[in-house]
């Protein structure tokens, strides 16, 4: 009796997000994959409301940082993404990389352009402490390859103290705001939604998230927007469909979703054949299910 009062009293207080994350799951009850723990809706919330809150905007570099442009951006995260490979961190710590590099150069005085690399690897580093467990070994491997980065860049007397300091400056300049939700986040919901966890779908809506990585512009776009629009794309492209629910699920609408799904297929098309572009060689392994060579058919509009 009382569980039965229980129940109704959860029924009754379901807000329309829960509603729609039930009916999208009883799509897939035969999948036990696809089931979901009681409080992701809770989470998804969560992310939804704080995944503006500390995010740059598209223009900082151009307002903030007159010695940096960026194209260099550009090369950096790409150059990043080759060192994140490497190391073999979660996919996580790449995201959040790119997310401390972005929060602290838009926090910070003008950086020189010859420090842009010790700013974005001592990121990585971060990221690396933050997202990584069980092992020291990337954080010291991280190290070396600041070192030789700095190097690179003309810096010959970089030591760990130097990227140590560097760690400081970033925490204080960014307050020690460490991460926030991400388009990875927002795609794992998704996925899940749509069954497609760990499939070449997933790895496609993957690239394309970090494709948009390395292209300041995306900023303007929500987290979530960038992941429904990924995963619409990749949906499409293995020739499964897209509902309307997984766009509600996570707070984004239709138009907006297009409309970030079209800057999109322009960076895939911009980066296809493009072997200095680490990203578009890195899925373009079959382990990775081949994705980069992918030819994505705009669906609904976008083109």
């Amino acid at each position: 009796m009382l569980s039965d009062i229980s129940n109704r009293t959860s029924i009754a207080h379901r807000s329309p997000q829960t509603d729609i994350a039930c009916r999208i799951d009883s799509l897939y009850k035969a999948a036990e994959a696809c089931a979901d723990p009681p409080y992701l809706g809770e989470i998804t919330q969560c992310y939804a409301r704080a995944e503006m809150s500390q995010r740059p905007p598209a223009d900082y570099l151009e307002r903030r940082q007159p010695h940096i442009q960026p194209k260099s951006r550009e090369f950096l995260v790409d150059y990043l993404t080759e060192t994140h490979a490497e190391l073999r961190l979660h996919a996580e710590s790449l995201f959040v990389t790119v997310f401390l590099l972005d929060s602290y150069l838009d926090r910070h005085e003008p950086v020189e352009a010859r420090k842009l690399e010790l700013v974005g690897i001592t990121a990585m580093f971060l990221a690396a402490k933050y997202e990584e467990s069980g092992t020291q070994l990337p954080c010291l491997l991280l190290l070396d390859t600041a070192r030789h980065v700095a190097r690179g860049v003309g810096l010959a007397g970089c030591t760990r103290q130097d990227v140590f300091k560097m760690e400081a400056d970033i925490l204080s300049t960014v307050g020690f705001r460490l991460t926030a939700p991400s388009p990875l986040a927002f795609l794992h919901r998704l996925a899940h939604a749509a069954c497609v966890q760990g499939t070449r779908t997933e790895f496609l809506a993957q690239y394309l998230l970090e494709l948009a990585l390395a292209e300041a512009s995306t900023l303007a776009f929500r987290p979530s927007t960038l992941s429904a629009a990924a995963i619409h794309l990749a949906l499409h492209a293995t020739g499964q469909p897209w509902e309307a629910e997984y766009g509600q699920l996570i707070g984004v609408g239709h138009e907006a979703m297009m409309t970030c799904g079209r800057a999109l297929v322009a960076l895939h098309r911009r980066a296809r054949g493009n072997r200095d572009k680490f990203v578009w060689v890195k899925w373009l392994k079959e382990k990775r299910g081949a994705v980069s060579g992918i030819d994505i058919v705009s669906p609904g509009g976008i083109s």
